[in-house]
């Protein structure tokens, strides 16, 4: 193989593609970037045992002396962000490579290009299409509340539905759920279970202009068993996680708000944020919200520290007045995904769930367990 290219245009294709790479691969050739040539231009490949991301480069934006492949080392990367302007990739039938531009030549060896695993084969005819914006927005929503462990695998990703002309995507580590909910032309395609790691380093690479095509390919027993989303950038592809998602749906919806408290995002932050900084000297970060038609009330206490108070003017209360201890650290999380100037603070009983939302037009709901204390 051998192509001329611009050393930036490569560079943003394999930092793209990369972003699928384990830190840790389960095999050596997983460690390396997958460049070959097609027919539209050049293709850059990377993979981890559960995702692919291929971006490309079209034909228009490369020169391809001769056809082939490689599989370039991981320092490959490295060494081409540092090179400037055009760049020639030569292959040897050894995978022996050497890269030159006008004043810089580099030699390194690559990796046989047929033990790179190949993407699965999907079926590019049952998709719907949605902007890069609203999927970004999606994945902001929900990735932060998935499980870190993987105890119970199925909870470590996020959890998509596409039926009944909507989209829903829930997250959850069974102490906090994240959801969001958006009509959308879509036939009843079901529902997986994708990693949240790829669809954290997914989030990175999508520009809000780009036109996302989005599906599920199945198996012959109807079980989805890769989710792919493609745009004239990159396609990424996702093995679904097994096993059953945690029915959190019917759970939700036996939770009934006795009172609610709408109050200025921006100040409810501010004063959390101070009372964190002590309360994250605890081991489970609780905060004591405290909530009536004249005040929102947020205490908080250090580890031998000392403690800290802070109030806030509630816009609006329904209810009785209420008291509930909570993770701040969720709450922190929740807020940065929420876009509204307002939110609202659901409270559905005593050791029952908290609901936090934004404005009605996100489609979206935060729900954290509280602390059992005393009252």
């Amino acid at each position: 193989m051998k192509i001329v290219v611009d050393s930036s245009l490569l560079a943003e294709a394999l930092s793209d593609a990369e972003r699928a790479v384990s830190g840790k691969p389960v095999i050596e050739i997983l460690s390396g970037l997958l460049v070959q040539t097609t027919d539209d231009g050049i293709s850059v490949s990377g993979a981890s045992e559960r995702a692919t991301i291929q971006s490309y480069i079209p034909d228009d934006q490369v020169k391809i002396v001769r056809a082939g492949s490689v599989v370039l080392p991981k320092i490959a990367l490295e060494l081409i962000r540092k090179m400037n302007g055009e760049i020639e990739l030569d292959v040897s039938r050894n995978f022996e490579i050497t890269i030159v531009n006008k004043s810089e030549e580099i030699e390194i060896t690559g990796f046989d290009p047929d033990e790179f695993p190949q993407p699965p084969d999907v079926d590019w005819r049952e998709t719907t299409v949605l902007s890069g914006k609203d999927l970004k927005e999606f994945i902001k929503k929900t990735v932060f509340s998935v499980a870190t462990e993987a105890k119970v695998p199925e909870i470590t990703g996020v959890n998509i539905t596409l039926l009944e002309n909507q989209i829903k995507l829930m997250a959850t580590d069974r102490n906090r759920v994240a959801s969001i909910q958006r009509p959308m032309a879509v036939k009843d395609y079901g529902s997986a279970i994708v990693e949240a790691r790829g669809l954290i380093e997914l989030e990175k690479i999508i520009f809000d202009k780009d036109e996302v095509q989005f599906g599920f390919s199945k198996l012959q027993s109807g079980e989805v068993f890769v989710v792919f989303i493609k745009t004239d950038r990159f396609t990424f592809y996702s093995r679904v996680l097994e096993g059953r998602y945690p029915d959190v749906e019917r759970m939700l919806e036996k939770v009934v708000g006795l009172s609610t408290v709408r109050v200025n995002k921006k100040e409810f932050s501010k004063s959390l944020d101070l009372i964190y900084t002590l309360a994250k000297e605890e081991k489970m970060n609780q905060v004591r919200l405290a909530a009536s038609k004249t005040e929102l009330t947020i205490k908080g206490n250090g580890k031998g520290m000392g403690k800290a108070k802070g109030d806030v003017q509630p816009l609006t209360f329904e209810g009785e007045p209420f008291a509930v201890s909570l993770n701040a650290k969720y709450i922190i999380d929740l807020l940065k995904a929420i876009d509204s100037d307002v939110i609202s603070i659901e409270y559905t009983g005593k050791m029952t769930s908290v609901i936090f939302r934004g404005d009605d037009s996100e489609g979206s709901r935060f729900i954290v367990q509280p602390y059992r204390t005393q009252t």
